[in-house]
């Protein structure tokens, strides 16, 4: 098997925070101060174990908003803040807002390109209480449109308000945003449709969170889209615990793809998308 460090291997997956709506968390891993020191040692030894040179911050899902939008800009400074103080391991992230937020969020999107330097938005619809093809989605997606910044937007396998299908609705509208399929090969049934959704919408990359182990189609999703549409991202959270190893790195480095697509897969284009390239 390839050696990962052959590599600049870039994750473009990786949640500050905890996993709230997961039983047994303790939640506030990603705060400020001796928190967020701790949360950073404990990512950088899983990066260095497996090779993994940088990564992509984005906030947590499920965190708790019992004041709205105000709980919404102090999750995104907490992650700005993370990015800065630990720059070299990861140069870029990403900012969450809801739908439901209003006005509001139109504002917060403005600030978090503007001022935090934030490299695109983030939705996980199924913990935001709404689906992808909501219709509050478009005020959002216009003002992403102005900033000229990616949407990333979580299809994971076990949602209804997550399906691929509505994720294309929004590609339809929005032809000229570019967007990532968080989560694409997260189940056998959305491995097979990604090389058709991918051939419709060009404006679609993929990432490999949560990706299955069987069954995952990724070989023939580059024979049949291209390596220039996949992306390496491992969905990593600060707590709980959800792997052990990277499984989708590691399935890449062992698989018949060539070192060319690999290198492709495994950090050019996220670089090239993030604009650190």
């Amino acid at each position: 098997m390839r050696d990962a460090k052959s590599f600049q291997v870039f994750d473009l997956h990786h949640h500050v925070g905890s996993l709230d709506i997961v039983g047994g968390t303790k939640g506030g891993a990603g705060s400020a101060g001796d928190g967020m020191a701790a949360d950073a040692e404990q990512r950088i030894a899983f990066m260095d174990r497996h090779g993994i040179a940088q990564a992509l911050l984005m906030p947590s899902n499920g965190y708790q908003a019992p004041n709205g939008i105000a709980d919404t800009r102090r999750v995104n400074d907490s992650v700005a803040e993370y990015r800065e103080r630990w720059k070299d391991r990861f140069p870029a992230a990403l900012a969450t807002v809801s739908p439901l937020e209003g006005d509001a969020a139109l504002d917060e999107i403005d600030r978090c390109i503007e001022v935090l330097g934030m490299k695109g938005i983030v939705w996980h619809h199924r913990f935001q209480g709404c689906a992808i093809d909501h219709l509050r989605m478009d005020a959002l997606l216009e003002r992403v449109r102005h900033h000229g910044v990616p949407a990333f937007i979580h299809i994971i396998g076990d949602s209804k308000l997550e399906s691929p299908w509505k994720l294309e609705v929004l590609a339809e509208r929005f032809r000229d945003v570019k967007f990532v399929a968080l989560d694409a090969f997260s189940s056998p049934d959305f491995a097979h449709w990604m090389p058709h959704i991918a051939r419709r919408h060009p404006n679609i990359l993929f990432d490999t969170g949560v990706m299955v182990p069987v069954s995952h189609m990724i070989e023939r999703f580059v024979r049949e889209a291209g390596a220039h549409r996949l992306l390496l991202g491992t969905d990593f959270y600060s707590s709980p615990k959800l792997f052990s190893v990277p499984f989708p790195l590691l399935e890449i480095l062992a698989s018949d793809l060539t070192d060319g697509d690999c290198a492709e897969i495994l950090g050019n284009n996220a670089r090239r998308l993030l604009g650190l390239a």
